[in-house]
């Protein structure tokens, strides 16, 4: 189904192999032996990968504090304010995506780590701790009962 085009010949047409997936919007299949590697747009990439939401339990502590625990990458953090706490949970989740993708045979053999992947792989397309932000899906808040 995909252009499949083997490792040699994508080396040698490589410009040509580029144009294909960019201009022409077509995935290609690089082969070298056995491996494979899938050449996608990134921003159809972005577009596979939108339905991997990241939502936040948010909880309000006694001392006052906001605890957000995000499951989809098993992280919490504490902050004294939604506002500190949410600052703190983008910059966790960044230093976490840099370590899987840093160590990325330890955490795709995990069995419990494996199913990160996703939600890393759209972390690691943000440019800014800000467009990580914006990933954070917050439950809609209803008054507190104090």
């Amino acid at each position: 189904m995909f252009a499949e085009v083997q490792f040699s010949q994508a080396r040698r047409d490589f410009s040509a192999l580029y144009d294909t997936v960019y201009h022409g919007l077509k995935p290609a299949l690089v082969r070298r032996r056995s491996e494979e590697v899938l050449l996608v747009r990134e921003d159809l990439v972005k577009e596979l990968l939108k339905d991997f939401v990241l939502k936040p339990e948010v909880l309000e502590e006694e001392d006052g504090s906001v605890t957000l625990a995000l499951d989809e990458m098993d992280l919490a953090v504490n902050g004294p304010t939604l506002e500190e706490a949410l600052e703190e949970l983008a910059q966790e989740i960044k230093l976490y995506c840099q370590d899987y993708l840093d160590r990325p045979q330890l955490f795709l053999n995990a069995p419990n780590r494996r199913p990160h992947f996703p939600y890393v792989l759209r972390v690691a397309l943000c440019d800014s701790d800000e467009e990580i932000k914006a990933l954070l899906e917050l439950p809609c808040r209803q008054g507190s009962g104090s």
